[in-house]
């Protein structure tokens, strides 16, 4: 018993290999966080909400400015909105694409501003009296061919400014175009930059296509930190300006509605129905004194008297009823 008692040195041995192993084990739990240097992330789950609200409500202001200026219902929407660096985003870019190189007065460094040659070719189909539809083989626009969709990029580069002034205020103004994306070098390859895709769509009036932002990092670098619980979207709690309330009154008005007229019903058997021919008397359950029902896009709005106009079968209005109900 006496050889297995430890010695003041053996303990003090045994503990310090126990500190050590105890050292050791804490080091090898420690987790290595990823992280690319190439393409760092810039941007925070909650900033990145934060971006997809504004770019939302852009694509709105931007529904309504281009159904306006074109004369059809179509319908933006924001499809995508990530980070990327520029080479990646250039090499996604097909030849060739129609690209407007943007300053951003007074913010730094240069923007992009990119089109599909699909929808670009229905576009100007559609400016200049057609069916919206692209050309079977795409080629680059002609100089007339591109003042005619200046008039549709300036429109979407108003209501882009628009959405960021909150955040932050700057003036986009178009400097130069290209239709090879490798001739475009105004971002450093390897620079990180914000790119939003948005979708523009008329079904039976433009071939759908996208419009894509690309605004580098270095831009934002100032107004980033904003963006979270701090910072609130005034642009979408603003009231309505008197531009925008014509906008909504000149697209509502442009709407077509269908009227419709119902004389009478009545209730048959597939038996008589089937045994119908010319010649029968149906007898409607609407009697000659009562008012004739109008209804506009399938609601009741209108009560009023059969008649013609000239050759044609007509109907004099006698009340409207805005909440759909008859009167006693």
């Amino acid at each position: 018993m006496a050889d297995e008692i430890l010695t003041a040195e053996e303990l003090d041995s045994l503990l310090s290999s126990v500190e050590e192993t105890g050292k050791g084990r804490k080091n090898h739990v420690k987790r290595v966080s990823e992280y690319d240097f190439i393409r760092p992330n810039k941007l925070s789950g909650e900033q990145l909400r934060a971006l997809q609200r504004l770019h939302e409500s852009i694509a709105q202001a931007m529904t309504m400015s281009l159904s306006t200026y074109l004369r059809i219902n179509l319908e933006v929407n924001i499809v995508s909105l990530g980070e990327l660096t520029f080479e990646v985003f250039r090499n996604s870019l097909p030849n060739p694409t129609v690209i407007n190189i943007l300053s951003l007065d007074p913010l730094p460094e240069r923007a992009l501003a990119t089109m599909d040659m699909k929808l670009s070719f229905s576009l100007l189909d559609r400016m200049l009296g057609g069916q919206g539809k692209p050309l079977d083989r795409m080629r680059p626009l002609t100089t007339i061919e591109q003042s005619l969709l200046d008039n549709v990029i300036r429109r979407t580069l108003e209501q882009l400014a628009e959405g960021w002034k909150e955040l932050a205020a700057f003036t986009a103004v178009v400097e130069n175009r290209e239709m090879d994306p490798q001739f475009v070098q105004v971002i450093p390859s390897s620079e990180m930059v914000l790119v939003s895709t948005f979708s523009i769509s008329a079904p039976g009036e433009l071939e759908p296509g996208e419009l894509c932002f690309c605004i580098p990092f270095i831009s934002l670098d100032s107004v980033l930190p904003r963006l979270g619980n701090q910072f609130r979207f005034a642009s979408m709690q603003r009231e309505q300006t008197v531009q925008q309330r014509g906008y909504l009154n000149r697209v509502v008005a442009d709407s077509p509605l269908q009227v419709t007229t119902t004389l009478g019903t009545t209730t048959l058997t597939v038996d008589e129905i089937m045994n119908l021919k010319v010649g029968d008397v149906l007898v409607l359950d609407q009697r000659p004194q009562e008012q004739v029902r109008g209804h506009i896009a399938g609601r009741l709005r209108l009560l009023g008297r059969p008649g013609t106009v000239g050759r044609k079968a007509g109907f004099l209005v006698d009340k409207v009823l805005p909440d759909g109900r008859i009167p006693r």
